[in-house]
């Protein structure tokens, strides 16, 4: 019997406890367009769009990655607000 390297890493439950991937429910449907724009419609393609192609329906999980590059989900990191009332 020959081992892989995964075979021999992984758990009994077949999963890997060292990394967990996050997952992004998506609230409306995706759609992307010839030109590569990429954007959400409630009621089939967005407006003003003539054709497109589905990415993902709405109440799907995609990964949070996935949904970054996307631009559906923004990163935690926020733009520093000034403080006025130093002076």
């Amino acid at each position: 019997m020959v081992l892989s390297h995964m075979s021999y890493a992984s758990n009994s439950s077949g999963a890997n406890t060292t990394k967990e991937k996050k997952m992004f429910t998506v609230k409306e449907d995706i759609y992307t367009n010839d030109a590569g724009q990429i954007k959400a419609g409630k009621d089939g393609l967005p407006k003003g769009w003539a054709k497109g192609k589905l990415l993902a329906r709405k109440g799907m999980e995609i990964s949070d990655l996935q949904a970054k590059e996307w631009g559906l989900k923004d990163s935690k990191a926020k733009k520093p607000v000034e403080n006025k009332a130093k002076g």
